[in-house]
């Protein structure tokens, strides 16, 4: 009797423990492809921003080339004025 009461027992458990997971099933499926979709969703984005990055990192790169051209132009044309105005002392010293 009491071996009986026992499988029933095992029996009733094992049943609700199966209801339980059929039960949470379509739930669990539904919740899994919404985040795997919202996982796609991610990596397209974050694939956008590695773009994103690297044209940034691009321009910033142009940035200080052109930066660097500018400051080279700078000191060039202030060399060239300071000889522009040496010249112009000469030729007063010359006609003195």
């Amino acid at each position: 009797m009491k071996r009986a009461i026992s499988v029933l027992l095992s029996l009733s458990l094992i049943c609700m423990l199966v209801s339980a997971l059929i039960g949470c099933g379509a739930d669990i499926k539904a919740e899994n492809e919404k985040l795997k979709t919202e996982n796609t969703n991610l990596k397209s984005d974050n694939d956008k921003l590695k773009l994103e990055i690297q044209k940034l990192k691009e321009e910033i790169q142009k940035a200080a080339e052109k930066e660097a051209t500018i400051t080279s132009l700078t000191a060039e044309n202030n060399a060239l004025k300071k000889q522009v105005e040496d010249l112009k002392l000469q030729l007063a010293k010359k006609k003195r």
